[in-house]
């Protein structure tokens, strides 16, 4: 097991009532799994992923994340985890934009004080995701599916165990969300990383192992997938 959540609730504090977006979630994830979380839009699912990642903090509950409480941890402590065993891919991409394709997928090995052998990693991934001629380029002279694709080699790139996408085509037409989804689930299974999906295409939720649906914060199905992604 790689991730477990327990008793989470997410609750915003209003002048006149509170706002539960999460309604006392648990599930768990075994590593090497491809999970996929999908509800309809307020259904808490963007919220439990950030929850997941360490990005926020449950109003209460526990969350373990590759052996640790992250949802018991500083600021400091949960980056420094992240850094170490988490990817992310965000579905507008969230790449630096002065810096350029290369330089933005070296970011998570120089904040390991793996500088050394960043450069030749960079580039192999970004050839692996079909950019390598695009290298110096910067985010602004990239359409979004080559953005997207600079984003899936940066997540990639610290070897993380386990790697949660928000949306990852979210944002692509049908043609380029296809190419990226298939290259997120090649590098996936060569590297063998845990993978976590918030999305609203069903189609892609059921190329996964298991698919978790949340409708009003609550969990309401947790269903096992036969055929998997390859």
């Amino acid at each position: 097991m790689i991730l477990e959540a327990k008793e989470i609730f997410k609750i915003y504090k209003g002048v006149n009532k509170d706002l539960t977006v999460l309604d006392n979630v648990n599930f768990t994830v075994d590593k090497g799994e491809i999970l996929s979380i999908v509800g309809p839009s307020g259904s808490g699912k963007t919220t439990l992923l950030g929850l997941c990642a360490g990005l926020d903090n449950p109003s209460s509950g526990l969350l373990n994340l590759a052996g640790e409480p992250i949802s018991q941890m500083t600021e400091n402590e949960k980056a420094a985890l992240r850094n170490r065993k988490v990817g992310f891919i965000f579905q507008n991409f969230q790449l630096l934009p002065t810096l350029t394709a290369l330089e933005n997928v070296m970011i998570p090995l120089e904040l390991q004080g793996r500088a050394k052998g960043a450069k030749a990693k960079a580039i192999d991934l970004l050839e692996r995701v079909g950019l390598g001629g695009r290298h110096d380029h910067y985010p602004s002279q990239l359409s979004g599916g080559e953005q997207q694709r600079v984003s899936l080699a940066r997540a990639f790139s610290n070897d993380p165990e386990i790697l949660f996408a928000d949306e990852p085509t979210g944002n692509l037409d049908e043609e380029t969300g296809s190419i990226v989804e298939k290259l997120l689930f090649d590098l996936n299974q060569e590297m063998k990383t845990t993978l976590v999906i918030v999305t609203h295409d069903l189609e892609l939720a059921n190329k996964t192992d298991r698919i978790i649906k949340l409708k009003g914060g609550k969990i309401i199905s947790d269903q096992s997938i036969k055929t998997t992604a390859s």
